[in-house]
């Protein structure tokens, strides 16, 4: 097995983590290459994506591709590249994921969505994504290039979850009843992504997210249960202080269901719910 992750950012160590040591491993950055404490145990090397553009040969043999990258105004870094690729050096492919966003579907007013909901973002962000996916699932149907599509929700874990936010000291939360996001923890992600690969299901759509969508002051308010913070300031959307970034993340409100990923890939997050997931991250640091 060879792999290659475009864009080795927050779930590529976990993702790494759950492959066999004879892996060989190729991962991409932006500019600043960071090498991680794991790199030499499973035999990673790193390189920016433009030097590994001049370096086709690299190329050679690989049998996964991980594209993480966000969208550009140009596309896909990504799918760019490929495209421009003589196909022979992808002879060996057997799989190829994309991880979007669940952005793509849109506000549905709380309401349940799955992979056969219509895609209609709402935000630029999401149109973005919701482009690449067209793009790669055309090379599905036209190509049988090997396209599995992964929609993420809020991905939280060790070191990036409102645990780590409290504890900066940041204790205010957008108070919206009946408002629903769905989350997933990173581990859940790596296990999703070994999953397919060990069941590769070309040309799928999958939602990666926990059983439990709700409110964001919930999760806030468990949180700071957890370290004894009593003091959490609340904000209504519509406060001045909350930036327009912030304002077009809550436009959407909807609820994602993970039951498709369930029955095919026989998949089921170990973190079930927020409250299971922040124990976790809690344990991690006091490990």
């Amino acid at each position: 097995m060879k792999l290659v992750f475009f864009g080795a950012g927050y779930c590529s160590r976990f993702i790494i983590q759950n492959l066999k040591r004879s892996c060989e491993i190729i991962c991409t950055h932006k500019m600043n290459i960071k090498a991680e404490k794991f790199d030499k145990k499973f035999n990673v090397k790193r390189f920016t994506f433009k030097e590994l553009t001049k370096k086709n040969q690299l190329l050679n043999n690989v049998t996964h591709i991980i594209n993480s990258i966000p969208p550009v105004e140009t596309g896909d870094l990504v799918y760019n590249f490929i495209n421009s690729l003589d196909r022979k050096i992808l002879i060996k492919l057997k799989w190829f994921g994309y991880l979007s966003s669940t952005s793509v579907y849109g506000n549905h007013n709380g309401e349940w969505v799955d992979e056969k909901t219509k895609a209609s973002p709402t935000t630029l962000r999401g149109e973005k994504r919701l482009r690449v996916e067209n793009l790669f699932i055309e090379s599905f149907r036209k190509e049988n290039f090997p396209t599995h599509i992964f929609r993420l929700p809020g991905i939280y874990g060790p070191g990036r979850s409102i645990i780590d936010r409290l504890l900066s000291g940041n204790n205010r939360v957008i108070k919206l009843e009946n408002h629903y996001f769905s989350r997933i923890h990173v581990e859940d992600i790596a296990s999703a992504i070994s999953k397919s690969m060990e069941m590769s299901t070309p040309g799928q759509i999958f939602n990666v997210t926990d059983n439990l969508p709700c409110s964001a002051h919930e999760v806030f308010e468990y949180a700071s249960k957890l370290l004894n913070i009593k003091n959490i300031e609340y904000l209504k959307i519509s406060s001045s202080e909350i930036n327009e970034r912030v304002k077009d993340f809550y436009r959407d409100n909807k609820r994602v269901s993970n039951q498709k990923i369930k029955k095919i890939l026989n998949w089921t997050p170990k973190f079930e719910n927020y409250k299971l997931g922040l124990n976790n991250v809690l344990e991690s640091i006091n490990a």
